[in-house]
């Protein structure tokens, strides 16, 4: 059975480090010590232990939650995929957490920090939309879609700029892209294939297109 041996202070407010008679040890808060009755020298059976591992991770993957979103807006799609990240690691770096299902944790710290407003849509879209001001109606949309968003909740026809072929015609330029690439049936696939994953409409990928060869 494994014993707390010491519960020492950390140079980070309002942590300590619990000490475990395997030599191991976590980062805890030190509310959580009181809230579990932790004290130096005391046995840890499985069902305690489970207490501690639960506590532990839960208040490693909010601090680390927070600091994501103090650093940009996050989606719960795109703090899920981090916290998964972020929990791999910590699985790994300490020992006790070896084999420890962390998926319900994660969970319970998205479903949590969503319920005190933190992870609002509306700040995502603004910062993202702001983050790219160069990129297309087309791409932003697509792109805001794959990080979790609802488009249809906002009324970004009239929010962004509407320069899509301006935008295709720049890939075309980057990309060096000439008449011939375009009488090539394989390569002119691969364009509008590629263009059309950015998330332009048919339509416009065509007439960019056409305008773009008129010019060379």
């Amino acid at each position: 059975m494994l014993v707390i041996t010491n519960i020492k202070t950390s140079r980070i407010p309002n942590r300590v480090n619990l000490v475990f008679s395997d030599q191991s040890y976590l980062p805890f808060l030190i509310d959580d010590v009181i809230k579990l009755s932790l004290t130096k020298n005391s046995p840890i059976d499985q069902s305690k232990l489970d207490l501690i591992l639960n506590a532990s991770l839960k208040y490693l993957g909010i601090e680390y939650a927070l600091r994501q979103i103090a650093i940009s807006p996050k989606t719960e799609k795109i703090l899920t995929f981090k916290l998964k990240q972020f929990f791999k690691k910590t699985t790994q770096k300490f020992k006790l957490f070896s084999g420890y299902s962390y998926l319900a944790t994660v969970e319970g710290i998205v479903s949590e920090l969503n319920s005190k407003n933190l992870l609002n849509p509306a700040n995502f879209v603004f910062y993202f939309i702001n983050k790219n001001k160069s990129k297309s109606k087309s791409q932003i949309k697509f792109l805001l879609a794959r990080q979790g968003i609802d488009i249809s909740q906002f009324n970004l026809d009239q929010t962004l700029p509407d320069n899509d072929l301006s935008a295709i015609t720049k890939f075309l330029s980057k990309k060096k892209i000439t008449s011939k690439d375009i009488a090539n049936f394989n390569a002119k696939s691969k364009i509008y294939a590629s263009l059309f994953r950015r998330g332009f409409q048919m339509s416009d990928i065509k007439a960019a297109i056409d305008d773009y060869l008129k010019l060379k």
